[in-house]
């Protein structure tokens, strides 16, 4: 019995070279969250996978930070040790540019005033990336006071908005007109994760000429049309203002189980019969075909495994490579 072409079993080996990626989006290029926390397993696996199958993964850029004043969004170093043994922020951001991958530090804090700015440890994370003087480094930015600060001090260091900033700013609804006004202010644009169901936006995305400074996310795990995100930002940011006791010493947060906190327990916990925000297989498609090219693939406050998982199934050819790449 002959099988269909599109059926036949391939050649007596692994795929190499571009053909571990996979085809349905073979030009997709990705900013990752392991920044300060799975470091060392991604430098590993880099170089795994050109020992193996001579290909340079598609990573554009990491993005994360331990925890600074301005930090905001997600707590991933409270519970996750940092996976790097040559720990330095300043080794650890040169390694990511030596191998081509920008570092991305998540400046996402949504109550930043004007005393926050001189804030030392943030600073100090600040003055290391923006001397590095590497074309794809950048900062994630909520709050316009900071973007205002780094402008004026590091004016040729990428910026981008954040989803934080977006769902604190326009918590309902996000227009097209929206989002290019931040493009007056920001280099590059995380959309909203409801907003990729939006297929009438992002067509409008598509046809402004822009599509390269906008960058979706398709694995977030909070619910769509979720009613406390933004409280949930808004409280994680004032928690870490006020716990914030200087350099590496900082009070833990944990609004996601934490019964004190009703405002802002995530709805995965209260509403757990309503989807995620994470796109299937077919509606990622879609967004690749409209021309989206660089996707967040969140992670920074999951185990390795769970990052190495979401790495495999979206990166990575799924009949051969995956499963092979995830178990080793």
């Amino acid at each position: 019995m002959d099988f269909p072409q599109s059926k036949r079993l391939k050649p007596n080996k692994v795929p190499t070279g571009k053909d571990i990626l996979n085809p349905d989006w073979p030009d997709a290029t990705w900013d990752i969250g392991v920044l300060f926390v799975h470091d060392n397993d991604v430098f590993n696996i880099l170089e795994s996978t050109w020992q193996q199958h001579k290909c340079i993964l598609p990573i554009k850029s990491v993005f994360g930070c331990y925890n600074v004043q301005w930090s905001g969004g997600r707590n991933s170093c409270n519970s996750l040790p940092w996976n790097y043994t040559g720990w330095t922020p300043e080794s650890l951001i040169k390694g990511y540019n030596d191998r081509g991958i920008g570092c991305t530090f998540t400046f996402a804090n949504t109550l930043l005033e004007k005393e926050h700015l001189t804030d030392p440890s943030s600073n100090y994370l600040l003055d290391l990336l923006a001397k590095q003087e590497y074309e794809g480094n950048a900062v994630t930015i909520a709050c316009d006071i900071l973007s205002n600060y780094i402008r004026e001090k590091y004016p040729n260091l990428k910026q981008k908005a954040s989803i934080v900033k977006i769902a604190t700013e326009m918590p309902q609804r996000r227009t097209f007109e929206y989002y290019e006004s931040l493009l007056g202010k920001y280099d590059v644009t995380y959309l909203h994760p409801d907003d990729n169901l939006n297929l009438g936006l992002l067509e409008k995305i598509a046809q402004s000429g822009q599509i390269d400074r906008y960058e979706p996310l398709m694995n977030e795990r909070c619910t769509i049309n979720c009613s406390i995100r933004k409280d949930h930002y808004d409280e994680i940011s004032r928690c870490v203002i006020d716990g914030w006791h200087g350099m590496f010493s900082f009070t833990n947060v944990d609004l996601i189980h934490n019964p004190d906190h009703p405002n802002s327990i995530c709805e995965r916990r209260t509403r757990p019969e309503t989807r995620s925000c994470t796109l299937s297989k077919a509606e990622f498609k879609e967004i690749y075909d409209l021309g989206f090219r660089t996707f967040k693939l969140q992670g920074r406050d999951t185990n390795w495994e769970a990052m190495l998982y979401n790495f495999s199934i979206w990166v990575l050819e799924p009949d051969f490579i995956a499963e092979r790449f995830f178990v080793g």
